[in-house]
């Protein structure tokens, strides 16, 4: 591999696949190897905990939450240092409102402190599988394709590969697509934007499980109603604002579609579930059936199951050390500001939530996203203020979602942007700049479609 910057070295290591991970065994630092891989271990096991007390109501769910924190604790000293200090925060605030809660006769829940995350963390341990059976080939000579088409199959690439195997994608596209170990603007509009753009719809995206968790009694088949049209038509806003601009010169990356059949597949068993057990967590079957299918192909494949699976639950899971983190201390805030509010007899910025006030929410979280609020922070807490109003769910799970994808593409301090100006020395206020535009055209587009649902409904 060329060398280049610790974080570009980071970013394609990120995007090997489960064949590689045994190599990565023997690149790892022996220093709290054993620690990181009981925290494996540990993750895993909040996965299946999760899993089992959706699909066994007689089951708590605090299991599955305190092996999560357990999890957190073991891999602390993994945490970035700007991502620890923004959780501790979370946790200090949200610890602050349980108190007052308390003060004022309020009893929290303690289910949802401990335990409020605990189904997105397994969705993201859960997905993770995926990228065991579903690859990105890294293929073809230094001249890649131009022209619109190439535009096209790049975008169409990114978005699709990037809804099921994640941020990994987008590093190996980037990777291959760089010149001279840097990106063009056009190059940097198109990954930004068409990679988070699948946070509109993707039932693997960490978006999704958020929404339709702070969005409680949203269905996936309302919520993609609206989500897919949105995706559908960002990603038109984006080529066609490429294509235009000497789209001959543009660089592109060989996609190659055949491994996207068995993730599709899965996507409507999903969405079919859903549809008939709606009373079961879309995110928890989600979460289980990931790595049971992965588990099944490879075994099919004769592809060495166990070994594989070993190896990236002891070294893949515990590379979520910031996402864990961070999720562990939204959902402190998300119960302290619940707790908070009950005891001051609810504070309602709106006496209904409707599709003005959909707009309007979404333009503050892609504005808190802008200034390096991590969405998940801002979307449990516009949770805790908004679900008393009693909203329509697929609403206000649309609404999280379009924060998520627009907040994503267009704040320098987003995680795949600040990883991207590492890796390919782009300029953080460049993020901004070259997505300003997009951002405000899809805010209008949400709010337009926020009304036309309203109207329907």
């Amino acid at each position: 591999m060329p060398g280049g910057t610790p974080l570009r070295r980071l970013a394609h290591q990120q995007a090997a696949d489960g064949d590689r991970v045994s190599a990565a065994a023997a690149r790892a630092p022996a220093r709290g190897k054993g620690r990181r891989s009981a925290a494996g271990i540990v993750l895993f096991a909040t996965l299946v905990a999760t899993v089992a007390a959706v699909l066994l109501p007689t089951l708590s769910l605090r299991p599955a939450g305190v092996l999560a924190w357990l999890a957190g604790a073991l891999l602390w000293p993994e945490v970035a240092r700007n991502t620890r200090l923004q959780s501790i925060l979370l946790a200090v605030i949200g610890a602050t409102g349980i108190v007052w809660g308390l003060y004022r006769g309020i009893a929290p829940d303690w289910t949802r402190v401990l335990s409020a995350n605990a189904v997105i963390i397994a969705l993201l341990a859960g997905v993770s599988f995926l990228r065991l059976i579903t690859r990105i080939k890294e293929e073809g000579g230094p001249e890649r394709p131009g022209g619109r088409r190439s535009i096209l199959a790049t975008l169409a690439g990114l978005h699709l590969f990037g809804a099921v195997v994640n941020l990994s994608t987008l590093f190996v596209m980037a990777h291959a697509m760089a010149r001279d170990g840097r990106l063009d603007s056009r190059q940097v509009r198109l990954l930004t934007r068409g990679y988070s753009a699948a946070a509109f719809w993707s039932p693997f995206f960490a978006g999704m499980a958020v929404a339709l968790t702070y969005a409680p009694g949203a269905r996936l088949g309302a919520v993609l109603s609206l989500g897919i049209p949105l995706a559908m038509v960002a990603l038109a806003l984006i080529f066609l604002e490429i294509a235009r601009e000497d789209p001959g010169h543009f660089r592109g990356y060989p996609m190659d579609f055949s491994s996207l059949g068995l993730p599709a597949g899965l996507a409507v068993l999903i969405v079919v579930i859903h549809e008939i057990r709606p009373d079961l967590s879309v995110v928890a079957v989600m979460a289980g059936l990931a790595p049971s299918v992965a588990i099944g192909v490879m075994a099919i494949r004769r592809a060495r199951p166990l070994r594989t699976v070993a190896d990236h639950v002891t070294l893949a899971l515990p590379r979520m050390a910031n996402e864990l983190t961070l999720f562990l201390a939204a959902g402190v805030l998300a119960a302290g500001i619940a707790s908070a509010l009950a005891a001051g007899g609810g504070l309602a910025p709106f006496d209904h939530f409707g599709a003005l006030q959909a707009s309007l929410t979404l333009a503050l979280l892609i504005l808190a996203a802008v200034a390096g609020v991590h969405p998940v922070i801002s979307i449990a807490a516009a949770s805790a203020v908004l679900v008393p109003l009693d909203p329509d769910p697929a609403l206000l799970a649309v609404t999280f979602l379009g924060a998520w994808s627009i907040g994503t593409a267009t704040s320098p301090l987003s995680a795949m942007n600040l990883s991207l100006q590492g890796a390919y020395d782009v300029p953080p206020l460049d993020f901004l700049r070259l997505n300003a535009r997009y951002a405000v055209t899809m805010w209008l587009i949400c709010s337009g479609a926020f009304f036309v649902y309203q109207s329907w409904h």
